[in-house]
């Protein structure tokens, strides 16, 4: 809880953990020492929270049993800045572009982030229907920078995406425009140094994904939905000036 007199930050980058030291280590050092950072561990054993309090002594952390919807939920929850930034711990986005995606926001209520590498058939299907069931242009289904206002977040029904892994940002995005916010996609994001890539998405994460938005059904939500807003064809300056 705060305390009398604590301000609350502006921006508050949220990373699911399990069994990322290394990972993690870099991640904490590049991030701007401005933001607020949530990291919502699994249940790691190697380390990951130790490294943590050593490298961040000021970060927010989180532990629960490992899911990692559930580690994102609790992150998300967790925050306290206006703005929201899911990162993952794996470098695939480079931390000098959370200012970018900050930015975003400027014009959207949330934004995707969009890398430059080569995709496959697979994904390229699920990012087609994607885009038809998003309203909005999606160029990389499986980029997991995501942007969001946090006075977004209770319409989102995050207890019913806790279940969810590798698909929970693409999820996140389809209720957001099943609400009528205002999305839009940030182009060109590019990995730490460090990054080491995985394979592509199997074709069976692929087929999971495309299921998963298809399952989605309209929710309860508390608050009363507003006029649809047109989604904002995703152009984000290339630009790395802190926000």
């Amino acid at each position: 809880m705060d305390g009398p007199g604590s301000a609350r930050p502006p921006v508050s980058v949220v990373v699911a953990t399990l069994n990322e030291r290394r990972n993690i280590e870099r991640l904490l050092t590049e991030l701007d020492p401005a933001y607020e950072v949530v990291v919502s561990d699994g249940g790691s054993v190697d380390g990951t929270v130790d490294a943590v309090r050593h490298v961040r002594p000021g970060c927010r952390l989180v532990t629960q049993g490992w899911s990692r919807g559930t580690s994102l939920v609790a992150g998300l929850n967790a925050a306290r800045g206006d703005a929201v930034i899911l990162l993952a711990a794996d470098g695939s986005t480079c931390p000098s572009e959370v200012p970018r995606m900050v930015m975003a926001l400027d014009g959207a209520d949330l934004a995707r982030g969009s890398r430059l590498e080569r995709r496959s058939f697979a994904d390229a299907a699920l990012a087609t229907v994607a885009s038809a069931r998003l309203g909005m242009r999606v160029t990389d289904p499986w980029c997991g920078a995501t942007a969001l206002r946090r006075s977004v977040v209770p319409r989102l029904g995050l207890p019913d995406l806790t279940g969810h892994a590798t698909e929970f940002e693409l999820l996140l995005a389809y209720r957001a425009a099943h609400e009528g916010l205002a999305l839009c996609e940030v182009p060109g994001i590019r990995a730490a140094s460090w990054h080491q890539p995985f394979p592509t998405n199997s074709l069976a994460e692929n087929s999971r994904a495309i299921k998963a938005l298809f399952a989605e059904r309209r929710y309860a939500s508390a608050v009363a939905v507003p006029a649809a807003r047109r989604p904002v064809d995703g152009v984000v300056p290339q630009t790395y000036d802190r926000y």
